[in-house]
């Protein structure tokens, strides 16, 4: 099985099929392959492999003039590198297996299932809901094989995305890797977010998103490096092919976080612990997001990750633009973006808990012509999350007031965090079970309402900065009515006025999410 002439990788074609290529398929046909069919997580690290590719094949661009003008040349140099280093991409190569260590002894009893590289299927301490072809009728676990091309994705996606903790142990030459400890692999780390350009074709896609030498040089101190199959680690000691592979851009691209090596059955695997990943702020990823947050007056920069935001609502942190000689900004790609087009902004990440993978996230988000750039559109954009914002606080209040008016017990508990009194302890539990469930559930429900909505947003940023007065007046007004319909909806389907109590708790929530003016 080779990466480069055997079809494994999923995409849709210019018919909207899916269809499985080889990595020569793809660059010889480039007009004919839209999109990617992948998983969220798979996705970023199948991009990752084709960047590296990419900017391997090109070695460059050079500069911004050669970034402009590469996009034609990119499946002629790709299809010419794939040539020169086809012998690095079969699986099963008895020499040099691809992304596998040969050398690799087993130390465990028993070596691992194939299935515990992929994130969806159950295997020893990994469950899933659904995944019962895991358990034979008797009960025990069974050792399944996957396909090629699923073994293949996953293997690659593993080393990107696999947690830290507890490992099976093997031996390289005289090296034994860790059992307890083991750290992340580069691009789990904080559930940072992966953003990504995309455009009309996988090509143009890639082209968006490959960067310059400048760029490589600015932001990674001259460390371009060989992508990992150029400079593959001959032995645990190997000082210059672990630099490569941990601290420079292109060695990076494709980690080797994990030694692996699959065995003969293909159905089981030597898994252990790789090469140690810097990540932020030692490194940060090409891809990501880093912000500035005032913290206790001092200005603290970190990276943006999927748990605590909603991407939509965080657009101009995602966009801003990386500032010269600054540490802050969105994904190095928009910085090539031409301000007289728009694009589509590809937001991925692996909501983690601790050594647990919570769920994947993935949003594309439209961004108009000159949004990077124009003070006015950003701060509009701004302004209208920030109305939608407002609405969701006085939701929120109006919520909790009905439940204090329905819920025994909760009337005076309520007021008191409402009015900001003192609460003693087993009364401030409740209280925050009460918020609780109204953030998870309620405003939760507003906020789904709105973002189906946001297109209307979109359109009065669009229309900034041209003569169309009425239409963006318009569109202005149709989003703040959107705002509106959500909350009014949001209240009116779960805040219940079957009982007088609840007619009573009803208006009473109502008057604080409509305030009478007096």
């Amino acid at each position: 099985m080779n990466l480069v002439t055997d079809p494994w990788l999923p995409v849709s074609d210019s018919k909207n099929v899916l269809r499985y290529i080889s990595l020569n398929q793809l660059f010889e046909q480039p007009d004919e392959w839209l999109d990617l069919v992948l998983r969220p997580h798979e996705r970023i690290s199948i991009m990752r492999l084709l960047i590296c590719i990419v900017q391997a094949a090109l070695h460059g661009p050079a500069d911004m003039d050669e970034w402009n003008e590469v996009l034609d040349k990119i499946p002629e140099a790709s299809l010419k590198y794939l040539k020169k280093w086809q012998g690095s991409f079969n699986l099963y190569d008895e020499e040099r297996p691809f992304l596998q260590i040969k050398e690799l002894q087993q130390i465990d009893k028993e070596p691992v299932p194939v299935t515990k590289l992929d994130f969806s299927l159950a295997t020893r301490s990994n469950s899933t809901l659904f995944d019962h072809s895991a358990i034979s009728a008797k009960g025990d676990e069974l050792i399944r094989t996957i396909e090629e091309s699923r073994l293949i994705l996953s293997m690659i996606t593993f080393n990107n995305f696999s947690l830290g903790g507890l490992y099976s142990q093997v031996i390289w030459k005289d090296k034994k890797t860790s059992k307890y400890g083991v750290t992340d692999s580069p691009c789990s780390s904080q559930s940072m977010l992966h953003c990504f350009i995309r455009k009309t074709t996988i090509i143009a896609s890639l082209h968006a998103n490959i960067l310059t030498r400048e760029q490589i040089k600015d932001r990674y101190n001259e460390n371009i490096g060989i992508p990992i199959w150029d400079c593959f680690p001959t032995s645990p000691t190997d000082e210059k092919a672990k630099y490569n592979a941990t601290e420079t851009y292109l060695g990076r691209l494709v980690p080797l976080s994990r030694w692996i090596k699959i065995l003969p059955d293909k159905k089981t695997m030597l898994m252990g612990e790789g090469f140690v990943y810097p990540v932020y702020p030692k490194y940060t990823e090409a891809t990501s997001v880093v912000i500035t947050l005032n913290v206790n007056n001092n200005e603290e920069q970190r990276i943006l990750g999927c748990k605590t935001i909603t991407p939509w609502r965080e657009l101009c942190s995602l966009t801003t633009k990386r500032v010269v000689n600054g540490e802050f900004g969105g994904p190095a790609a928009i910085e090539n973006q031409p301000k007289t087009e728009s694009y589509d902004f590809h937001i991925l990440a692996i909501k983690r808990d601790k050594a647990s993978i919570l769920d994947t996230v993935e949003s594309i988000l439209y961004v108009p012509e000159d949004f990077s750039d124009s003070i006015e559109r950003r701060a509009s954009y701004t302004d209208g999350v920030k109305r939608a914002e407002i609405t969701a606080g006085r939701l929120s209040k109006s919520i909790q007031k009905h439940l204090s008016l329905t819920i025994p017990s909760m009337t005076e508990i309520v007021s008191k965090g409402i009015s900001g009194k003192k609460l003693v302890k087993s009364e401030s539990e409740k209280y925050r079970a009460v918020k609780k469930r109204v953030k998870d559930k309620y405003v939760t429900h507003y906020w789904t309402l709105v973002e189906k909505q946001r297109h209307l947003l979109m359109r009065y940023i669009s229309l900034l900065g041209t003569e169309q007065d009425e239409a963006r007046e318009s569109a202005k007004g149709a989003w703040l009515k959107a705002i509106d319909h959500a909350a009014r909806e949001t209240y009116k389907t779960l805040c219940t006025q079957e009982s007088p109590r609840q007619i009573r708790a009803y208006i009473a929530g109502w008057n604080i999410l409509y305030p009478t003016k007096s």
